[in-house]
């Protein structure tokens, strides 16, 4: 990373423009006809002062903009500005017929965070803050948006986003402008947007799902506007859900297109939850701005539009039940002579599945009995015997469910406690240390790590983590860092990186995967702290069949104080993961191309059962293309698992990406108290050749991986997008779930069948989610391993929508 000092005059006066443009394009940096690179990262940071630029400011890939936390600086437009706005993450290229420096899709890895962006010295009929055009791995935060006030003539914009694949923006408000924030892009996550005096505070021009969380707007005309139609007719709205939101002195809360024959049948779905429209004059208005459909001033508990369903109210439809199996596990030592025993555990078949599961646990060599009522018999300690249900082992058929078309308040659902800060779901922004002094940092290069991606550097990251104190915070330098057995993190520690670090594991101690092991092992089990990540990348170094990039075992001292932001997981594609396009590039269709030497990691993180976790903007990322090397090549890189969830929680996941993993990109199992907003996943590109039973990780029952028996096809036997096995108490706004290729060929797009299922739920209970898109999968949900809703019969422009599914 290039490191250059700047000569600038941020005195409100000069303009600033090329000096700012120099500082960021020094040294090697990908720019015009790069597309990505990995090798060339760049921190920007912009003391206090203000900046007067007169032409766009281009943020070129792999760079983060970090303006000073404590006296945040303004960086102002000109009343001469020219170009699409002040910061520009995606250049149109002049004469380019639309093309630009970057693929939208493609634009990962940046930062922007505490800015002033002030345009209230252009003419109120042009000028935009910033164009964000980006996907995964982003992120806006504490940036305030100046423009002109209000007018019928005004054409400004605080962000204008035209696509991409993102994304996170949290902390931001906007004042004034025509638009607070113009908004296309396929998913994205919201959280703590502030809208004073605009027009439109939100216009959607386009989305597939878009999740809006404590949305506040003020004094605007329009709240939300995703009434856009395409060819007169066609919504261009996917979904939008908008939760712990509050309009006040606003004319018209939300403008919809959507109606009972509106085009697509799902386009423009609508889940409200918690929006209060106190002092809103309309709630909810037709594409006309006349016809009201909710009325305002009122506090909405739950209103939906769209296509739902919900398990019927019968006697037929009791708790999902389960029978027990019986497994043998072999103790790790001797037992004390006053428990000498082969344990039988009694347990009654067919009990509701949170009382069968009160059984025994084993983990880690130990045995615990939260079940009382358990009997133990004595023999002796050659083995320990007992019954444990299984996902596959669900008593009765799928609950009959009940479908309906909708718009029009519903019944909320309540929501466990412990996912709750008072009335609203809990959210925690990334802490930044602003108040920290410099000496209570500890750089772990300067602390004995090198950090050049071939030393290792195990044993100095351990000591140095052993030895920080809890008012410390281990800083990563830029670098990477090999790891060639596990990190024991403590359950009281901050760790944050310089612009993301890599963390890469490397080595024989991770190549069993019959004995899977931890990279980051972060506290263990019953531990209880206060842990924060930010800013790292996790990859592997070569095949790693049996390593688990991270494994999170502490449980919060207080609410959310177990959390990570920002944090990545990357395997192959990129400069020294030995899983690049040279070895693993993909191949022709038709062919059968498994290579054991482009295997990835076991499982990328497993949230334990003891644990809790605060999750925001981390994306799980198996390369589907190269990064770094020259054409960019597709890769075929097999990863067994994406994110696993045993917790009983609380666990919050804001914003979550988990892409192209062999068996599942997501899964609960055994969890109580999840809440997700937004979650996005793609199947595996080169599957079904091979599928998801070939592709290097053959099913283990003890993971209660899919086993995939009541598969006939390759087409069912590829990655599930979401599993739900023995869990309670899940809560999901928002998932886009997608399946773009068979073996990288697209015919199936027509038909939408590159695979047959997507979302699996078994065993489960008080499973409630909203604004649910799948692509091309035949079958968009099963439960208990039948198919209950099917995707043909909910289709959108892009893709298949449910506002909501609750079983």
């Amino acid at each position: 990373m290039s490191k250059t000092t700047a000569q600038l005059a941020s005195d409100g006066v000069s303009d600033d423009t090329i000096a700012i443009n120099a500082a960021i394009s020094h040294g090697p940096r990908c720019a015009f006809q790069c597309d990505s690179s990995t090798t060339s990262p760049a921190i920007i940071y912009f003391p206090p002062g203000t900046y007067r630029v007169s032409a766009p400011i281009v943020q070129l890939y792999y760079t983060q903009f970090i303006g000073d936390a404590l006296d945040v600086p303004t960086i102002s437009a000109l009343p001469w500005f020219e170009g699409l706005a002040v910061i520009d993450t995606d250049p149109y290229i002049p004469g380019g017929n639309g093309a630009e420096w970057y693929i939208n899709q493609n634009n990962f890895y940046r930062q922007m965070r505490n800015f002033n962006i002030d345009i209230t010295q252009m003419p109120e009929d042009k000028g935009a803050g910033i164009h964000w055009q980006v996907a995964q791995a982003t992120s806006l935060q504490n940036i305030i948006f100046h423009m002109r006030p209000k007018s019928s003539t005004n054409r400004q914009q605080g962000i204008f986003m035209d696509n991409g694949s993102g994304g996170v923006m949290s902390d931001l408000v906007f004042n004034g402008g025509n638009y607070g924030a113009f908004l296309g892009n396929q998913q994205f996550t919201t959280r703590n947007l502030t809208f004073n005096g605009c027009n439109t505070a939100v216009y959607v021009n386009w989305d597939w799902l878009w999740t809006f969380k404590s949305l506040k707007v003020d004094g605007c005309d329009i709240g939300i506007d995703m009434s856009n139609l395409a060819n007169v007719t066609n919504q261009t709205v996917g979904s939008v859900l908008v939760l712990d939101a509050v309009m006040t002195n606003t004319a018209i809360g939300i403008k919809t297109s959507y109606n009972m024959s509106s085009l697509p049948s799902t386009g423009g779905t609508l889940v409200l939850q918690n929006v209060d429209f106190g002092s809103t004059q309309v709630g909810v208005v037709g594409a006309n701005g006349v016809d009201i459909i909710l009325a305002g001033s009122q506090q909405v508990q739950a209103w939906y539009q769209g296509d739902t369903y919900r398990t019927k109210p019968t006697e037929d439809n009791q708790p999902v039940r389960r029978a027990p199996q019986e497994k043998t596990y072999l103790p790790s030592q001797p037992c004390p002579a006053s428990s000498t025993a082969t344990t039988i555990v009694t347990v009654t078949v067919g009990l509701p599945f949170t009382t069968a599961m009160a059984g025994p646990v084993y983990e880690n060599g130990t045995i615990s009995w939260p079940n009382n009522t358990s009997t133990l018999h004595a023999s002796n300690c050659t083995a320990t015997s007992y019954p444990t249900p299984t996902s596959r082992v669900c008593t009765g058929d799928a609950p009959a469910l009940e479908f309906s078309r909708l718009q029009n308040n519903e019944t909320a659902p309540n929501l466990a406690q412990s996912l709750l800060n008072g009335q609203i779901v809990f959210e925690r922004s990334r802490p930044q240390y602003e108040n920290v002094p410099v000496s209570s940092f500890v750089s772990v290069k300067s602390a004995g790590a090198v950090g050049d991606g071939i030393t290792d550097d195990t044993t100095a990251i351990q000591n140095i983590l052993n030895s920080a104190t809890p008012d410390q915070i281990v800083y990563f330098d830029h670098g990477a860092y090999v790891i060639t057995s596990t990190i024991q993190v403590p359950a009281n520690i901050r760790i944050t990186g310089e612009i993301w670090p890599l963390i890469m594991a490397q080595g024989p101690f991770f190549s069993d995967m019959a004995n899977p092991k931890p990279v980051f092992r972060v506290g263990l089990p019953g531990d209880t702290g206060s842990v924060e990540l930010s800013d790292l990348i996790f990859e592997t170094a070569g095949a790693l069949p049996g390593a688990i990039l991270m494994e999170w075992n502490v449980a919060e001292e207080s609410q959310g104080s177990c959390a990570m932001w920002d944090v990545h997981f990357r395997v192959g594609g990129s400069a020294g993961t030995q899983l690049q396009q040279d070895t693993c590039i993909a191949n022709v269709p038709g062919s059968t191309p498994f290579k054991p030497e482009c295997v990835g990691s076991f499982l990328m993180m497993h949230i334990t059962s003891q644990a809790t976790a605060y999750v925001e903007n981390c994306w799980f990322w198996v390369a589907d293309h190269e990064l770094d090397m020259p054409a960019h090549n597709q890769t075929n890189i097999y990863n067994g698992r994406g994110l696993l969830v045993e917790s009983h929680g609380p666990v919050w996941l804001y914003g979550t990406s988990s892409e192209h993993h062999q068996l599942y990109n997501y899964q609960l199992d055994g969890a109580r108290d999840v809440f997700m907003a937004t979650l996005q996943a793609e199947t595996a590109y080169m599957q079904s050749a091979p599928n998801a039973l070939q592709g290097g990780f053959p099913p283990i029952e003890a993971w209660n991986d899919p086993d995939f028996a009541e598969c006939t096809t390759d087409l069912c036997t590829k990655t599930w997008g979401l599993r739900v096995l023995e869990s309670e108490n899940v809560y999901l706004y928002g998932a886009g779930l997608y399946s773009f290729f068979d073996n990288y060929q697209q015919d199936c797009l027509e038909t939408e069948s590159c695979q047959e299922n997507m979302i699996d739920i078994r065993c489960s209970s008080n499973i409630n989610l909203y604004g649910i898109t799948t692509k091309a999968s035949t079958n968009m949900i099963n439960v208990n391993g039948q198919t209950v809703v099917l995707g043909h019969d909910h289709m959108n422009l892009f893709g298949q929508t449910l506002a909501s599914f609750e079983l």
